[in-house]
């Protein structure tokens, strides 16, 4: 990283020697103001037909909200918190994980699989196991926008049930006007063990006589949160304790231990730009360290996209390859399942991609115009374990460490028709994929398991996936759509190479998931609807999505001359279906942005997806993800003093929520279909509407100051689909007592100042 940064500051120094230089012999232009009529970036979801959301630089500048909350704010979207991963998980309409949800961050699907470590000493079965899931790792300071699509797709990676796509700045976010240099500065510190964070990026350009141009830009930004915070009740998280008897002495102690889960993420970017009038190439590197739950994060991307176009309706070739390389460094005696590592472990994943495709446009008949892009993109991701302990340096396919490959090629041709009002998307996806790994010796009891001997094990199979898309704009306040999707996803490693214990079963028979989803609804997009200078927007979306081998697991303990105690992933079925709708409505000096979902979800849960150690090693492996009955998400704001000053409150609703109920029943496994009978589904405590309190002081262009206070009423609550919701680290079998005390952060006061250049 150390020469990125020499190398660009080099260059930056000599771009803003010219940058100097230009001032002096040019013209003052201070006093021009230029206007044009722009689409904010947000708006354009009211444009697209299907269910997408789309947010840019009006949503991310000078902002105090976590990115789960931004995320939260769109229809049907949602996020896995878990305070041991230091990342963003994206769910969609209940779904999360690799394959699931195509997350990406500048168009490359992100393969992050976290592991964290238990809490409590060897063997100690009173405590909470460590969890796994898919996270991003990104730093909110410097995204700069958001596009999510779900139940179609329309690039060359998809997902079951749809995409996430985080944009990171680049040099012409950070440039302002004509200029040659630039510079963006964040800082922010809030109450409530909130802070600080701060983000600063340099960026310089020069413009050569043929019209192209070479920009660079640097930047570096930092963090500190804590999870020792006040809750609404006055008490801090460590605090909360419970005595649950009535006779003085402290039953349960807090969801979790908030000492081993404060961090201090570390995050680079550095871009290298070039473009001329046919053609557009970007070098970038994004690294990403941390240190939580008593392991080094260590994550490093390269990226190169390039573009030609040279105004031709028949070539606009785009080009993308990527590497990314994550690492979990484990201390040395961390406990990992029960057992400590004397020698630690270091947990490695590596994913490259290649993308590359070409776009035509045409006119058929002078009336249909037809638009082709046809590519290949593929996706090599590794995940390797390393450690020097014996013990587990045999075990290769225990608890929740993935341990081999898996790639995926996939052929793609999206097609666009478009005549008069209507148009009509019809995109295909052809994958082949292969997951492969080393398998143990299968005991001969286990009738999922075949070959049974130990040796290398492959699982590939060849799906053609379709997204149909069909619309109407018919009106500015009715444009209707429909549209149909059939998508196959590929087995990830973590599914078919862990079997949750020290015995080295798995399901080699699994399936790889299936999804059907119909969608219908609306847009509207009216400027000048009341006055001449507002704008509203309104988008609703019905879905239905049906799910086949939807992938779920069982504990199974079978018995016979060689028994053997493991986690079984299954395949079920899974039923998600609902609606969705999102408004916008903004006259300059009074705005408003409302988001509601409502959905119901019928899915098998899996034993592994609570975090307490009575499920076994295999507890948190898996991430308990319906979503609440419905909630919503609702902005309203003024700008008042020529719109220097915007005052606002946002107000969040969450309905009916759940989580795995953390009381378990050992029934002794007598129908093979689980050692603890089939997960039960709780209904957490009621959860009120939160409201959170803005100002934001903008005198000119280059200065922002905003004030925050979130949970203003200090409401005292638990929050939907955080990860320790489900710890019965206190609890024993058969115990008939539950206990909510995992409450979310209480009032917390923050303050942000953005500045630049």
């Amino acid at each position: 990283m150390l020469k990125f940064f020499i190398i660009g500051t080099i260059c930056l120094v000599s771009l803003y020697a010219v940058d100097l230089n230009k001032q002096n012999n040019e013209i003052n232009f201070d006093t021009l103001n230029i206007s044009a009529d722009e689409i904010k970036k947000s708006n354009e979801s009211f444009l697209k037909a299907g269910a997408v959301s789309i947010r840019g630089k009006d949503t991310f500048s000078n902002q105090t909200q976590s990115l789960d909350s931004i995320v939260r704010s769109l229809p049907g979207s949602y996020t896995q918190i878990d305070q041991s991963q230091g990342g963003i998980s994206v769910n969609l309409r209940s779904m999360t994980g690799l394959g699931r949800v195509n997350t990406m961050v500048d168009g490359v699907t992100q393969t992050f699989y976290g592991t964290s470590t238990d809490e409590g000493g060897v063997h100690n079965f009173l405590s909470d196991i460590g969890t796994s899931s898919f996270n991003t790792l990104i730093d909110t300071s410097f995204l700069i926008g958001l596009d999510v699509e779900k139940g179609s797709f329309s690039s060359s990676a998809i997902g079951l049930m749809g995409s996430a796509n985080f944009k990171t700045i680049n040099v012409n976010d950070v440039i302002r006007g004509n200029k040659n240099f630039g510079f963006l500065g964040k800082f922010s510190y809030g109450s409530n063990e909130v802070g600080p964070s701060y983000m600063g990026a340099l960026a310089g350009k020069v413009n050569f006589e043929n019209g192209s141009n070479l920009g660079i830009l640097l930047g570096y930004g930092g963090k500190k949160i804590k999870q020792n915070y006040k809750m609404g009740n006055g008490k801090r998280i460590k605090d909360n304790l419970k005595d649950i008897d009535g006779d003085g002495i402290f039953d349960i102690d807090s969801a979790f231990n908030p000492d081993r889960l404060t961090q201090k993420p570390k995050s680079y970017l550095f871009k290298l730009d070039y473009k001329n009038e046919a053609s557009n190439a970007t070098l970038s590197y994004r690294k990403y360290d941390n240190y939580l739950a008593q392991r080094k994060i260590k994550s490093d991307n390269y990226q190169f996209d390039y573009r030609y176009n040279p105004y031709s309706d028949f070539i606009d070739i785009k080009f993308l390859v990527a590497y990314g390389d994550n690492k979990q460094i484990y201390d040395k005696d961390s406990r990992l399942f029960w057992a400590s590592f004397e020698n630690g472990m270091t947990f490695k994943n590596k994913a490259s991609t290649f993308d590359i495709s070409n776009t035509i446009n045409s006119d058929i008949l002078n009336d249909i115009l037809l638009t082709n892009t046809f590519g290949v993109r593929y996706l090599n991701n590794e995940y390797k374990r390393e450690t020097g302990d014996k013990d587990y340096a045999v075990l290769k396919t225990d608890y929740g460490i993935p341990d081999g490959k898996q790639k995926i090629i996939s052929y793609y041709l999206n097609n666009k028709f478009k005549y008069n009002i209507f148009t009509f998307d019809a995109n295909f996806n052809f994958q082949d994929w292969k997951t492969k790994g080393f398998k143990g010796e299968c005991a001969k009891v286990n009738g999922f398991c075949f070959p049974k001997e130990s040796g290398n094990f492959t699982k590939k199979d060849k799906n053609l996936n379709s997204s149909f898309v069909f619309s109407a704009d018919i009106h500015d306040l009715f444009s209707p759509f429909i549209s149909y999707s059939k998508i196959t996803r590929a087995i990830n490693v973590q599914e078919l190479f862990t079997s949750g214990s020290v015995y080295q079963d798995i399901n080699t028979m699994l399936k790889p998931e299936k999804s059907k989803t119909w969608q219908i609804g609306f847009n509207s997009f009216k400027d000048g609807l009341f006055q001449s200078n507002d704008f509203f927007g309104f988008k609703f979306v019905y879905y239905n999505t049906d799910v086949e081998d939807f992938i779920y697991d069982r504990m199974l303990l079978l018995s016979g001359k060689d028994s053997t105690l493991f986690t079984a992933r299954m395949n079920g079925k899974a039923k998600l279906k609902g609606y969705e709708f999102e408004i916008s409505y903004d006259n300059g000096a009074f705005y408003t942005n409302v988001s509601y979902t409502r959905q119901k979800t019928s899915m098998n849960l899996s034993d592994s997806s609570s975090i307490g150690s009575m499920f076994g090693p295999s507890s948190g492996q898996t991430q308990f993800s319906i979503l609440p009955k419905d909630y919503a998400t609702i902005d309203i704001g003024f700008r008042l003093f020529d719109k220097k000053l915007t005052i606002g409150t946002i107000a969040k609703y969450t309905g009916e929520a759940k989580r795995v109920d953390p009381r378990v029943d050992y029934v002794g496994n007598p129908t093979l279909d689980s050692l603890f009978g089939d997960p039960k589904i709780e209904k957490l405590p009621n959860i009120p509407t939160i409201y959170d309190l803005y100002a934001t002081y903008k005198p000119n262009e280059q200065f922002s100051l905003k004030f925050e206070i979130q949970n203003i009423f200090d409401k005292d609550y638990m929050d939907a689909l955080y990860t320790y919701n489900s710890s019965n680290a206190k609890q024993q079998i058969g115990d008939e007592i539950s206990v909510f005390n995992n409450s979310a952060r209480g009032r917390t006061f923050i303050a942000n100042i953005e500045y630049r250049f």
